[in-house]
């Protein structure tokens, strides 16, 4: 039975992976839907080779053929999904004014002075209003709030009138594809609307489960928001039990990040392990009637996904979720109980026949490594050491687990985001019995806030320990050397990384010298590389961006200030026009103030270049993105009648010169 367990744990786990190569192939490679001959023709004669293989080969060979011809045929399966979701995805927009209908379909989040909310749009409406086109595409609608306007909720349809547009990416300058991102979110277009352009219209009752879900999620945020807690402190528990991480301010995040302890803000399989456990105690009773344990794990599970419903079904949930109703459901059927492996297998499989573009998503890949590493290399370590003591037993258990899942995600964390908590252990060692305790909490506070005095202390101790926990996440923070920083890899490093964690998890199985050789060689290419990275990497760049200058050095991006806009780096001297201060100042002597290699006009400066020649030398102009195109055209003219080199940014967009 174990071995037979094993083998379909293999070949489930292979069949994603190359269904997975296949989704990364055809969507890097091969995304035009010119390719469906292609597709079509191998397809047929993979399956017809499939069938001469069953009827003429011996029966070794059949086995290498028929596994070649399936794991092929995945392969192709793969390409097919992922360019049906790309057409899915992809619109030609017209960038000109339209009225447009459609269903709003997260709840709007602040963003500055702006609102921003997912938006299906349904269709476009002509000016007699008949519906012009079906569209049935998602896109990012920002809008301004009317004080005496109905703000939207998941659910509610929307009318609004504005230019939709393909999102626009300046991958130098931001450092990650924001147009690819948004792609991979199934959001093909952004919108913006000026108050009054817009209408919503309220829904009483969705017809989307996801929608009824969001507003679910909703109300019980508005539960906690009625407990009157710290700000701080209804941000970590609203994200940390139900996944709304809006409250979530830069400053709390990046505390938790420098903590090595950012998993417990996104809800995730800790979440979902922790509540499975506490409902598993609580229904421990159950298991002295007959059948009694089926009956435990078929509750629990049912409990999980009302969780998962509670908090709007994002992928992250839904996913481990799913993960733990296998476990639940292997543990009562299957003679040899869990497996990790299939579980995880399977899981994967589903989301990504459900939608092949997770495979881009980070948390997707995060996740599923973390896992995979943890069933891996916790065994290894787990062994190291061996105590009976439950309470040593206990921290070695949460060390061993933290080791695993930070080896497995480690490469993709310094390809992502160049960063490394170094006292993660210790603060992990905390998060495990808090995130407990809190989680165990918000349970009671939800269920007991009717009683006046037992309600009133359930919150204060909530309010008490999630104090303690942000309390202590910033004295992990604030300890020198808290987080490593400024170290990427780039694809070919990422390769090497996971190259050497498989090389070093055989080294530990098989425990040969030919394995350790392998380890050490992957370090010394890995080490090759980078040194090959710093030999060869660009100086640094001052980008001229978002009215404001920036200097990138690598990936880390900072910003330039300085009084009245004038500015000299590393003897590039820059004007950076964005108001009307210099529009009133004029010379009375021949002398000018500087010569300036790059005037930046900027939208609010509301002057000409021919009044700014009396004070400045000026070589050349950049015209910011966000001036209106009356004032560009005029500043472009004016520029060709100075012989003055005019460069023009796009919506969006950056201008970049080496320093």
């Amino acid at each position: 039975m174990e071995n037979k367990s094993h083998l379909v744990d293999y070949t489930l786990f292979r069949l994603a992976v190359f269904m997975a190569a296949g989704i990364f192939f055809f969507d890097s490679f091969l995304p035009d839907m010119s390719v469906w001959p292609l597709l079509c023709v191998l397809f047929v004669s993979l399956f017809i080779l499939l069938l001469s293989s069953i009827l003429k080969f011996r029966k070794n060979f059949l086995n290498y053929s028929i596994g070649f011809v399936i794991s092929a045929c995945f392969f192709l399966i793969g390409g097919i999904l992922v360019i049906l979701e790309r057409n899915n995805i992809e619109y030609e927009w017209d960038n000109s004014k339209s009225c447009y209908y459609g269903v709003v379909e997260t709840s709007p989040e602040v963003k500055g002075k702006t609102l921003c909310s997912e938006v299906k749009v349904e269709a476009g409406i002509s000016p007699k209003g008949d519906v012009s086109e079906v569209i049935d595409r998602n896109i990012l609608l920002y809008f301004i709030p009317d004080s005496s306007a109905y703000i939207p909720r998941c659910g509610d349809n929307i009318v609004f009138y504005s230019s939709i547009s393909k999102p626009v990416s300046d991958s130098e300058f931001m450092g990650f594809d924001y147009s690819r991102y948004l792609f991979t979110k199934g959001i093909s277009g952004t919108a913006f609307a000026f108050s009054g352009n817009w209408k919503a219209v309220d829904v009483e009752h969705p017809s989307s489960i996801r929608h009824t879900a969001l507003r679910c999620r909703e109300a019980v945020s508005g539960i906690f928001r009625s407990w009157e807690m710290d700000d701080d402190v209804l941000a970590v528990v609203s994200a940390l039990t139900i996944g709304d991480k809006s409250e979530l301010t830069q400053e709390l995040k990046a505390v938790y990040s420098a903590a090595g302890t950012s998993h417990v803000l996104a809800l995730s399989g800790l979440h979902v392990g922790i509540l499975s456990g506490i409902l598993y105690l609580l229904l421990w009773p159950l298991r002295k009637v007959k059948r009694g344990r089926i009956i435990q794990s078929f509750v629990v599970a049912a409990a999980l996904w009302i969780f998962a419903f509670i908090s709007g079904l994002s992928p992250s949930v839904v996913r481990a979720v799913t993960m733990c109703t296998l476990y639940l459901v292997a543990s009562v059927l299957v003679e040899n109980g869990f497996c990790g492996f299939f579980s995880l297998s399977l899981t994967a499989f589903i989301m990504l026949l459900y939608n092949p573009l997770y495979l881009f998503d980070i948390s997707f890949q995060l996740s599923f490594i973390a896992v995979l590493s943890i069933i891996l290399f916790f065994p290894v370590i787990s062994v190291w050491v061996k105590s009976g003591n439950r309470i040593i037993g206990y921290v070695w258990n949460v060390i061993s687990v933290s080791i695993a899942a930070q080896l497995g995600t480690l490469p993709l964390i310094l390809y992502y985001f160049g960063t490394f908590p170094t006292y993660f252990l210790m603060a992990n060692l905390l998060i495990a019995p808090l995130a407990i305790i809190i989680l165990s909490l918000t349970l009671a506070s939800l269920l007991l806030s009717f009683i006046p005095v037992v309600g009133k202390i359930c919150i204060s101790l909530l309010e008490m320990f999630t104090m303690f926990l942000n309390s202590s996440m910033q004295f992990v923070q604030s300890i020198r050397g808290a987080q490593i920083t400024s170290v990427y890899f780039n694809e070919l490093q990422v390769l090497l990384a996971f190259m050497f964690l498989a090389s070093l998890y055989m080294f530990f199985r098989k425990r040969s010298a030919a394995w350790l050789i392998k380890v050490f060689s992957i370090v010394c290419l890995l080490a090759m590389v980078e040194v090959y990275k710093m030999r060869t990497q660009e100086g640094p760049s001052l980008f001229f961006a978002r009215s404001d200058l920036y200097i990138r050095n690598g990936k880390e991006l900072e910003s330039v200030s300085s009084d009245y806009g004038l500015h000299e780096i590393n003897g590039v001297k820059v004007g950076v026009m964005k108001s009307a201060y210099w529009k009133n100042i004029c010379l009375t002597g021949e002398t000018k103030l500087a010569s300036l290699d790059y005037v930046y006009i900027c939208r609010g400066f509301s002057g000409n270049i021919t009044h700014l020649l009396t004070l400045f030398d000026i070589k050349n102009v950049v015209i910011d993105g966000a001036v209106s195109e009356r004032y560009r055209e005029f500043l472009k003219e004016e520029c060709v009648r100075l012989n003055i080199r005019c460069i023009e940014n796009s919506a969006q967009a950056s201008y970049r010169i080496l320093l």
